[in-house]
């Protein structure tokens, strides 16, 4: 692998990974079995760590948007590299457990995946006689991961985690995830612009529809604030008071779900509980020809899979592109839905070859890294049969050779020396209340209309 144009990243993966060695000894044979992404920065992630991965599972979502980096993974990490096992298979506990024999070749083994794809198989895993004494436990990076679809047809790791003989690590809520997310958001207007400008010819800056955002997570809310840059302000929704509370004292326009679902031209749903397939007499609510805007996988936001299934939806292939599918209703209404020709539908963001194009990202990975590692020490506390938290303790390292690398000067200069003393810990060199600084770089900031 070539990182003469990532020498920054290269060197934060090399540091970071002698600091988490040498916190977290564990078994020199220890590998990895990932199911990850299909993004350029990833592809150098696991390139850091090469002889401790011993499988990788590219996600559907970005692999099918991404076929060149699929095949610069192939091309690096050959027969360990699995473009065809599907999340079916992996949830198939017989195929799940032949498989991670196989590939795990009497190792010790941590899962480090984005998804839950093990879940339904995790307990046949865990109490197999030749697998459970070899596995240090499962790390999951999603919180759909973790709780599963909201229409019980994806399990998660709550779900079967009190059957399970090893500990479950949850870094959907970690100080580095929500960092991370904040660059998601973005990346996902940023990528609708450009399937706008591929597909309708047109920028979503001339966009004169009105636009809405359901789920404000901290996604959504990264898309909230992208769109409202130029001051246009959509119409937003959450079920959580708190969070409408809080959006309400910002200014924001808080309306009622109906109310965004038949105002909304082009509509960002972050809710990540199928609530469409749940409910799909709201489907009559939606505008005629309505742009739909996933920002996570559609079989566990919208449920585009199971309204497909149910006859709620049926696709136009003749009016769609790849980019954008055109759905038919009931009613005879169509609703056109990113990136959703699978008859599933993925987020734009998807469609990028470095994801959200953040140096945030890179955090993400080692935190990954680190939990495994973690996990294989003797210095993990966690108790089997429950779902952790990332510990901070963790996290800080990795925090602190990030902000070595991309944000030197946030680092406390010796006032005598001139030199930048690069070991106090991140507490100290970031003030109480102050966000780590937004990354430079690709963050688009749309130049919308107001309606």
């Amino acid at each position: 692998m070539d990182f003469s144009e990532y020498q920054v990243h290269h060197r934060f993966y090399e540091k970071t990974v002698a600091t988490i060695e040498a916190l977290y000894p564990a078994p020199q044979d220890l590998c990895f079995v990932c199911v990850q992404h299909a993004f350029l920065p990833t592809l150098k992630f696991l390139s850091a760590i090469d002889d401790q991965v011993a499988a990788i599972v590219p996600k559907g979502s970005s692999s099918k948007c991404n076929p060149d980096v699929v095949a610069q993974f192939s091309e690096r990490f050959g027969g360990r590299m699995h473009g065809n096992i599907t999340r079916a298979a992996l949830a198939d506990p017989a195929f799940a457990v032949a498989w991670l024999r196989r590939v795990t070749q009497g190792r010790p083994f941590a899962i480090l995946e984005y998804g839950g794809y093990f879940a339904p198989a995790a307990t046949a895993i865990s109490r197999d006689p030749d697998l459970g004494p070899r596995l240090v436990g499962f790390v999951e990076g999603t919180e759909n991961g973790i709780k599963g679809s909201d229409d019980g047809g994806t399990p998660g790791y709550q779900s079967v985690v009190s059957q399970l003989h090893h500990p479950v690590v949850s870094k959907s809520r970690s100080r580095i995830k929500a960092i991370m997310d904040i660059e998601i958001g973005p990346a996902i207007v940023y990528a609708t612009d450009t399937i706008f400008r591929r597909n309708l010819g047109c920028s979503l800056r001339h966009w004169r529809g009105r636009s809405g955002v359901i789920g404000l997570g901290g996604i959504g809310k990264g898309v909230l604030q992208t769109l409202a840059s130029e001051n246009r302000q959509p119409d937003v929704f959450d079920t959580d008071p708190a969070v409408m509370a809080e959006l309400s004292v910002r200014g924001n326009r808080v309306v009622s779900q109906r109310q965004v679902l038949q105002s909304s031209d082009l509509l960002f749903l972050n809710t990540g509980s199928c609530f469409l397939a749940r409910s799909p007499e709201l489907l009559d609510r939606l505008k005629d020809n309505v742009v739909i805007v996933l920002c996570t996988s559609g079989d566990v936001e919208a449920g585009v899979p199971q309204l497909v299934a149910n006859g709620h939806l049926e696709l136009c292939i003749a009016e769609s592109t790849a980019d954008i599918a055109v759905y038919k209703m009931h009613s005879g209404k169509r609703v056109r839905i990113l990136l959703a020709c699978d008859g599933v539908g993925q987020a734009p963001n998807m469609s990028l070859e470095d994801g959200s194009s953040s140096p945030a990202n890179l955090m993400s990975d080692m935190e990954f890294y680190a939990l495994g590692k973690y996990l294989g020490s003797a210095e993990c506390r966690l108790v089997p049969g429950e779902i952790h938290n990332s510990p901070q303790t963790l996290e800080d390292p990795i925090l602190q050779h990030w902000l070595n690398e991309f944000y030197p000067s946030c680092v406390a200069s010796d006032e005598h020396s001139g030199t930048v003393q690069r070991e106090h810990p991140v507490a100290e060199t970031i003030p109480p209340g102050r966000r780590v600084p937004k990354p430079a770089g690709v963050l688009w900031q749309p130049e919308l209309e107001e309606v």
